[in-house]
């Protein structure tokens, strides 16, 4: 028996969708310890129950997504599977409320803390629903939660179809609104690598914000002037085009010597920006723009490669804006074929990813087992 196992279909009706991920699962005689199921929204929930009920001894978690991608392909439609039969000890829960009050529920952090025979080698994998701004409230609960274990936490806010705006996650057999689902996962068979990929680069544009409303994730002045001045000047744009030039030009936050991506989500009639993670007073940034996206794959697959002789599966988390991207570029068909090189793997595209207790925006996290 294999040690993970990924199945990937593309239809949208839901008997005859699971139906195709059974049959791919049963080939391989399955008998899963994890299971990670992404799909369209809609389909999320038969998925789950379906699973669940097929492998009762599994623990099943899984998101929304805005496209499907694992080792066997790619679809808008659909749903992807990952079931990971032996080498790992897992345990999970949930977190209700993430909008406002996510720190109430940590005892379920700590209970499901509880039940690992060790930490070492050990990873906090999270998806959590999207739109409610409540991503840094979250990732500020696992930290206290977390603190002295060296857990690592990594993850992303569910996607979904663009005119949709409504995400879910799953558990168990169910799914849920404004919750972050998570799981903890052992790796009984070596070490586990966390990896950032980011395809922006600085330009020479730096910026401090003066004055931001950090509850809503709102800029409204860089330097004292007007956000949105500033940046239609810098980018040599109309106020009217400047919400469509920031999709490719994310401000970049400095923290500790490194670029973490923030990316624009509305610009106001005032002159105020939102932004799909929070941007704090005084906060340094630089404005961004795209670099050589073949040539940081690239990269990337050389750092894995440095790191581990031979991966054995991955979890990847990319965001929804990167996937449209590589879409309108038509590469997304090559970037899944780059993430082969990882082992096998199934991917989230999303509103936002998690690393290390920072939200983030316009980037790629691995998660790489050995």
């Amino acid at each position: 028996m294999e040690r993970c196992v990924v199945a990937l279909t593309s239809s949208s009706v839901h008997e005859e969708a699971y139906s195709e991920i059974q049959t791919q699962l049963d080939i391989h005689e399955t008998s899963p310890k994890l299971i990670i199921v992404f799909s369209e929204t809609d389909m999320l929930w038969f998925f789950a129950q379906k699973l669940q009920l097929r492998y009762p001894d599994a623990l099943v978690i899984g998101s929304s997504t805005y496209v499907n991608y694992n080792s066997e392909g790619y679809s808008h439609c659909g749903a992807s599977v990952m079931a990971i039969n032996y080498g790992v000890e897992v345990s999970g829960g949930l977190l209700f409320d993430i909008d406002r009050h996510p720190a109430m529920y940590k005892a379920h952090i700590k209970e499901a803390l509880d039940k690992l025979s060790s930490y070492e080698n050990t990873c906090c994998l999270e998806f959590m629903t999207a739109f409610g701004k409540g991503e840094e409230l979250v990732l500020d609960t696992f930290e206290e939660a977390l603190e002295g274990t060296g857990i690592e936490v990594a993850g992303g806010s569910a996607g979904c179809a663009l005119e949709r705006k409504e995400t879910v996650v799953a558990f168990g057999k169910d799914i849920y609104k404004q919750s972050c689902a998570f799981v903890f996962i052992h790796n009984l068979e070596g070490k586990i690598g966390f990896y950032r990929e980011n395809i922006f680069k600085p330009t020479s544009f730096r910026f401090t914000a003066t004055q931001a409303d950090c509850e809503e994730r709102t800029v409204m002045e860089y330097d004292g002037e007007v956000a949105a001045d500033i940046l239609s000047r810098a980018l040599n744009v109309p106020a009217e085009k400047l919400k469509s030039a920031l999709e490719l030009h994310p401000m970049g936050r400095i923290t500790d010597g490194e670029i973490y991506i923030t990316e624009a989500d509305e610009v106001f009639e005032d002159g105020s920006i939102s932004y799909f993670a929070t941007i704090y007073n005084h906060t340094k940034m630089l404005l961004l723009e795209t670099d050589d996206v073949k040539r940081v794959w690239n990269e990337t697959v050389n750092r894995v490669k440095n790191d581990f002789e031979k991966p054995s599966f991955t979890i990847a988390i990319n965001c929804l804006s990167r996937s449209k991207l590589f879409e309108k570029e038509n590469i997304f068909g090559e970037f899944v074929n780059i993430l082969r090189n990882y082992g096998k793997f199934a991917g989230l595209s999303g509103y936002g990813e998690q690393l290390n207790f920072i939200h983030l925006n316009q980037t790629l996290i691995l998660l790489v087992f050995e």
